[in-house]
């Protein structure tokens, strides 16, 4: 995880926090600042996202086409109906190579409790990278707090400090072959985690209406499959549900490239 403010408040909320009560815990145990914009908002993810684009595919990203979604609009039964029904959201900041594609993503996801970034809580921090050499490996460590961030702060001045007395030169990534179009995870078709106060009927009327399929996980939740860019934007302007992606459900069938992916995603 590479914001563990995020993530300190979405794991109290699982719990029965509102987002009010998690944002002034995270402020008392200086987990969260004064101003917690960009940390709440996803900018400060987004700017690690584009860090680690460089390191993995030499390839430059800017805040726009990311577009992060943060978790200011999240509430604490959305977080505990979800947990109480095998997902934990995480606002995960995530980039995959599909083709000539790059697909990224910084947003909350409900990721399911049986996969290992649903267990990282509190300030944790997780970066998961799905490698071709050895699949998919976990790196975990703190990522919020005074100690964590002076740590952080005085290894870069370090490292920065050696370079210039050793007079090292920054050396840029040379992976980079070609162009790659970026686009956004949430222009693909995926699987949803609709929440809200809304008769299954109702939900079902515009699965009909709109061809995508629904199931109803409990009073409240429904896991809906099938969901384009225009049919969620259909949904939401027709019922009050919360829409969260589900990890792994992006439909990839609908994407006219080859299958080499290199997906690194990290929970917040």
């Amino acid at each position: 995880m590479i914001n563990g403010t995020a993530n300190y408040m979405l794991s109290a909320m699982a719990t029965g926090q509102s987002y009010e009560q998690a944002l002034a815990t995270a402020q008392a145990a200086e987990y969260a600042e004064a101003d917690p914009t960009n940390d709440v908002a996803g900018i400060d993810a987004a700017y690690k996202l584009m860090i680690l684009s460089r390191f993995a595919f030499g390839q430059e990203l800017s805040l726009p086409q990311i577009a992060p979604t943060g978790i200011t609009h999240l509430s604490a039964s959305v977080c505990r109906l979800a947990a109480e029904n095998g997902w934990q959201i995480k606002l995960l900041a995530q980039i995959q190579r599909h083709g000539s594609g790059l697909y990224c993503r910084v947003a909350p996801v409900a990721v399911p409790v049986d996969q290992p970034l649903s267990q990282i809580n509190g300030v944790q921090n997780a970066v998961a990278v799905q490698s071709e050499a050895i699949g998919t490996s976990l790196y975990t460590g703190p990522g919020a707090g005074s100690t964590a961030t002076a740590n952080s702060v005085l290894n870069d001045v370090l490292v920065a400090a050696k370079h210039l007395i050793n007079g090292y030169r920054m050396i840029r990534n040379q992976k980079r072959s070609v162009s790659l179009t970026v686009t956004r995870f949430d222009q693909l078709p995926q699987t949803y985690l609709g929440i809200g106060p809304v008769a299954p009927e109702a939900v079902k009327y515009y699965a009909n209406e709109a061809d995508f399929s629904v199931k109803t996980i409990a009073d409240d939740c429904y896991q809906i499959t099938g969901l384009s860019a225009v049919k969620r934007k259909k949904l939401r302007a027709n019922l009050p549900l919360t829409l969260i992606p589900i990890a792994g459900t992006t439909d990839w069938k609908q994407v006219t490239e080859n299958s080499i992916t290199s997906p690194i995603n990290v929970a917040i």
